[in-house]
């Protein structure tokens, strides 16, 4: 053990870590322990991460308790463990976490003799990143459509879908903070729970509604209230200063997403850009595309943009998330569902005729509708024609 131990140069209490990594190796099977020392603002610290070796679930459920009882034990740790087949599945999905946290650098043990052998090669650092890039950019933009679907509800006074349309703000960016800060996420629909998951490793987003003053706490109750009942319950009251209250904090959550995550994005980026620049490119994400030379050039582009931007109908595979597939016949049919949708909504707003057997509750209904909609809208075909639009205005007479 003590020659597989090794960079606890900067911890203050070596022969502690030690003793740690010595009674998990012990009863776990372990490929790789990463140690990340918590700074000033963070609530830990020492964040162990574990790479397991891949277990069948009933022997991976009994590690799981093994490492979460033994790690209560030492309060000002905190850990998180992983296969190698759930790593890859997050890496497929778009995360900087592991290239961020579980390096060479703050590698503490492996069971190899090579200790380059870490879950990512470097080779593969710059598609991590570009698929990093484009699950950020797609996410965001969901809460902040969320967030935005919130405002008619506050202009009309119906505060508790307004509450509602936070919740699925909060809900979908803490699942994206989760995601690029913890490598995995919490699959439950609590705010509170989302926010007690994440905040043992981030204060950041731990203490958007702080727990010791009573005012956050009500608040956070009524949001947690308001995934159901906003809908389905006609005694459930938000009353407009608190719906003002959320919203604050709300919009105070987005920037804190706007500003981390794309700073681990960058952290990614620095660490690519650290390699040798003759091994190491980063290529964008038409290099999966196979060009024919013989091809026009703004064809080839062309081509490029459709990697980088078409993907609206293509399968998500991302760990922990489930697709309903609508079967059609393209972009146009696609469009052709989401205006016939919207027109549905716009009828039942201006010609509204009461609750019906079928519709028992028609502005929750077609507040539902609505935010279907929004997953249903090709964002990144969007931009990809704004792309086509510009190459076509500069391509000469000839190409």
């Amino acid at each position: 053990m003590e020659q597989r131990t090794f960079n606890l140069e900067g911890t203050d209490n070596p022969e502690e870590i030690r003793e740690i990594v010595s009674k998990v190796v012990e009863k776990v099977d372990t490929n790789h322990i990463y140690l990340t020392i918590g700074g000033k603002q963070q609530p830990y610290k020492y964040w162990f991460t574990i790479v397991t070796g891949d277990y069948a679930n009933r022997f991976r459920e009994e590690k799981e308790q093994f490492l979460k009882v033994f790690f209560g034990m030492y309060p000002d740790c905190v850990v998180s463990y992983f296969t190698p087949t759930q790593i890859g599945e997050q890496e497929s999905a778009g995360t900087t976490f592991f290239v961020n946290n579980c390096n060479r650098e703050n590698m503490i043990y492996t069971c190899f003799d090579d200790r380059r052998l870490a879950p990512f090669d470097e080779e593969v650092l710059p598609r991590v990143l570009n698929s990093s890039r484009a699950y950020y950019e797609k996410e965001i933009e969901k809460v902040r459509a969320f967030r935005k679907g919130a405002i008619p509800f506050m202009d009309e006074g119906n505060f508790e879908l307004a509450g509602f349309m936070f919740h699925q703000t909060l809900e979908m960016g803490y699942r994206l903070a989760e995601h690029f800060l913890l490598g995995h996420t919490h699959k439950g629909h609590s705010i509170r729970e989302h926010q007690n998951f994440i905040g043992d490793r981030s204060s950041t987003f731990g203490e958007i509604f702080p727990q010791d003053i009573e005012e956050d706490i009500r608040l956070l109750n009524k949001l947690d209230k308001s995934y159901v009942k906003s809908r389905y319950s006609k005694d459930f009251i938000i009353e407009e200063e608190q719906a003002d209250l959320i919203k604050g904090s709300v919009d105070m959550f987005i920037l804190k997403l706007e500003k981390h995550i794309p700073a681990e994005l960058e952290k990614c980026q620095r660490r690519i850009d650290g390699q040798s620049q003759s091994k190491i490119q980063v290529p964008s994400p038409q290099n999966n595309i196979d060009k024919n030379p013989n091809q026009e050039p703004l064809l080839n582009k062309l081509r490029e943009l459709e990697g980088k931007y078409c993907g609206t109908l293509e399968p998500f595979q991302a760990r922990e998330r489930y697709s309903l597939k609508l079967i059609n016949g393209g972009y146009q049919e696609t469009m052709l569902m989401i205006t016939n949708l919207m027109k549905v909504c716009m009828m039942a707003i201006e010609n509204p005729h009461g609750a019906t057997k079928w519709l028992q509750e028609p502005d929750i209904v077609i507040a539902d509708t609505m935010s279907h909609i929004l997953d249903l809208m090709p964002y990144d075909e969007m931009e990809f024609l704004d792309e086509v639009r510009q190459l076509l205005l500069e391509a000469p007479s000839n190409d």
